[in-house]
């Protein structure tokens, strides 16, 4: 693969890996990281990329996948800190900002939240969604009904107004 080639994909597709990569992290740093960490692993398999697929499932896929590994790793990193800090072995850290509209998302596991994202915000239907993240339809379906559930609660609980969702009423009577 010639190296302008692969400027020509990430010209195309930068914007679109990028607001993935948004919907898993938040902090800029992070953004940054697995951006770079995604374009590193397209270059790396894009030899090996057959057609089978369209092209843009198939940068989806390796950019879904790569942030849930992501988010993965550093779940299991804030546990590991969790229990230093319990020990007193670490120092306490100020804790990392994060919009305020977007902490109901931060409940959702990173599948849940990236399916949510995709149908509601990317506009994707259940089946380009199922498709672009190899999962059943019906996985695709019950996810997404449990994300806006989760989401649904945590706006109850916390009084907040939902953007997501305007039909969903702050108070439990109303529903």
């Amino acid at each position: 693969m010639l190296q302008t080639e692969f400027e020509q994909i990430y010209s195309e597709n930068k914007e679109k890996v990028w607001k993935i990569i948004a919907r898993f992290v938040f902090s800029r740093e992070d953004r940054e990281d697995l951006f770079q960490e995604v374009f590193l692993k397209v270059h790396a398999a894009l030899s090996r990329f057959r057609g089978e697929a369209k092209f843009e499932t198939w940068l989806y896929r390796i950019t879904v996948n790569t942030s849930i590994n992501y988010v993965n790793k550093q779940k299991r990193n804030r546990k590991l800190q969790k229990l230093l800090e319990n020990l007193r072995v670490v120092e306490e850290s100020r804790p990392v900002e994060v919009d305020e509209l977007l902490l109901p998302l931060a409940m959702l596991n990173a599948q849940q939240r990236m399916i949510l994202l995709l149908v509601e915000v990317e506009e994707k239907s259940l089946e380009e969604v199922a498709e672009m993240m190899g999962l059943p339809l019906g996985t695709i379906k019950s996810n997404l009904h449990r994300a806006k559930g989760i989401i649904k609660k945590e706006v109850i609980k916390d009084g907040s107004i939902c953007v997501l969702y305007p039909e969903i009423k702050t108070n439990p009577a109303e529903n």
